[in-house]
């Protein structure tokens, strides 16, 4: 019986077109991200208090996970570990407390007026008295480098000499804070994820194109509308015939057989984004088989994709993780792919976290150095590029896949894809 009962899931699945869920509310979420998230990553990285800074026309760009996306005049979010648990204190210009106030997020609000931020402030970290503050300078993380040069000087004449002396960069807090995800978050970018496997597959299918006539536009539109469908939104699309073209738009070029397509595609769902890639072979009449090296290119990049999940936990580095699935690609003679094997996503189709990349100074800086940690979420995409003259230069195969980091590995959150899809042409 369990047996019938998968087959009629599946079939079911194959079927009926998925729809999106009930929204769940953002508010909550970000409130019990804060209350959640937070402290763990100020204690994993030992910050005392996170003093995050912002105004109008030089915002933080993290202001807007703590409820400050929007205020005019100088504000200050601090964050403190305390013997009493998290204080959250906000000070805020008068007319910018209502949304800080309604975000749920603070259990202190303090407004100035004419006398301005800096007596509060001063106030408040003496008071405090952290030994560590966090401030968002990094070098490689732009998302945790927020605090402008002149918020800088500011802060350090506020503060006064003796607290000055203790910030610190809070790039690890902002890489945790922003780079974990809530079980209820993790649901949402899985739902997310299965639909973006679903209608690439569709898309992929005779169904969709007709080779001689559909071009990259007609399979481009197609996932707009399903995704439509949906109720998300599409962040970025990709779909590319023939020699590598990289993260270009979808043109007029026609499929034809003997052509590689491939889709690099997300989709932007309750606020979380995808990032997956397929790869499809179109058969030539008579063709019941790709041609052996474009499907050792797709053996070797199946290969490397399982390699590279199958070495994520927490406590390794991005840099091992591309090492790993580089190492299968040049050892089937293929040299490494000119960029990183995966990236973090979330909020953001490229989010905040370890970079899956090699040791390269000047592209990934100390990102490929930083630990994975549960609850992150990747895509995962060591690519194997060659010359083919068939093609007329170089193509790739491109897989790409999205996980979650768990206690003890990583989960992927869609279907794997198994086999390299083939397209078959219509005989004359």
């Amino acid at each position: 019986m369990k047996r019938y009962l998968g087959i009629i899931f599946v079939f079911l699945w194959a079927v009926v077109p998925l729809t999106a869920g009930e929204a769940p509310d953002p508010k909550t979420i970000r409130q019990r991200r804060v209350d959640v998230l937070l402290p763990q990553a100020l204690a994993a990285h030992d910050v005392d208090a996170w003093l995050v800074v912002s105004r109008e026309y030089s915002r933080d760009p993290i202001a807007a996970d703590l409820g400050g996306g929007q205020v005019v005049a100088r504000a200050a979010f601090i964050f403190a570990r305390t013997a009493n648990g998290l204080r959250k204190i906000a000070i805020v210009a008068s007319y910018d407390t209502t949304p800080i106030e309604e975000s749920g997020l603070y259990d202190r609000v303090i407004a100035y007026r004419g006398e301005g931020i800096k007596p509060h402030l001063k106030k408040v970290m003496e008071e405090l008295d952290p030994k560590r503050i966090g401030v968002n300078i990094s070098r490689d993380v732009p998302l945790g480098d927020g605090l402008t040069a002149g918020m800088r000087n500011y802060l350090e004449e506020t503060l006064g000499a003796a607290l000055a002396a203790r910030l610190v960069s809070a790039q690890p807090v902002v890489v945790s804070f922003r780079g974990r995800r809530l079980p209820e978050e993790v649901a949402l970018l899985r739902e997310a994820a299965v639909y973006t496997d679903k209608i690439i597959r569709e898309a992929l299918t005779e169904k969709v194109i007709t080779p001689g006539k559909s071009t990259e536009n007609d399979v481009a539109n197609y996932l707009r509308r399903r995704t439509e469908e949906f109720g998300a939104t599409v962040p970025f699309l990709s779909v590319v015939v023939g020699p590598t073209r990289g993260h270009s738009d979808p043109s007029d070029r026609v499929i034809q057989p003997g052509d590689l397509v491939r889709i690099d595609f997300g989709i932007t769902h309750h606020g979380y984004s995808t990032d997956v890639q397929r790869t499809a072979y179109v058969l030539r009449p008579g063709e019941t088989a790709p041609p052996a090296e474009i499907q050792k290119m797709w053996d070797t990049c199946r290969a490397a994709t399982d390699a590279a999940i199958a070495a994520m936990r927490p406590g390794v580095t991005g840099l091992h993780i591309d090492t790993v699935a580089r190492k299968v690609l040049t050892d089937a003679g293929y040299q490494g792919y000119p960029h990183g094997g995966g990236h973090p996503i979330g909020f953001d189709v490229h989010d905040v976290g370890p970079m899956l990349g090699p040791d390269w100074p000047e592209r990934y800086g100390s990102t490929v150095f930083f630990k994975l940690e549960e609850d992150q979420t990747f895509a995962v995409e060591p690519i194997v590029y060659a010359e083919y003259a068939p093609l007329g230069g170089e193509i790739n195969i491109g897989l790409e896949e999205d996980v979650v980091v768990t206690a003890d590995g990583a989960d992927r959150l869609h279907s794997r894809q198994d086999a390299l899809i083939l397209l078959r042409s219509a005989e004359p």
